[in-house]
């Protein structure tokens, strides 16, 4: 990822409070999409594990029930 700043006119300097803001918005972004990330790919992928393994167990118990 190439550096933004890097394409500012050479003889102009941008405030660092810019800067900063700037850096702060993409952190704030990057922390939005691992959050969406995490609640719709990973958590529902996580129950359904869990229910597929819990499903399994409950049919190999009543398996064993009936031998």
């Amino acid at each position: 990822m190439e550096n933004p700043f890097k394409k500012v006119i050479h003889n102009e300097k941008l405030p660092d409070i810019i800067k900063e803001r700037v850096m702060n918005d993409i952190d704030i972004v990057k922390l939005a999409l691992d959050f969406t990330d995490l609640m719709v790919i990973k958590y529902p992928d996580a129950v359904a594990d869990f229910l597929k393994n819990n499903d399994e167990d409950d049919f190999n118990e009543d398996k064993k029930q009936i031998n």
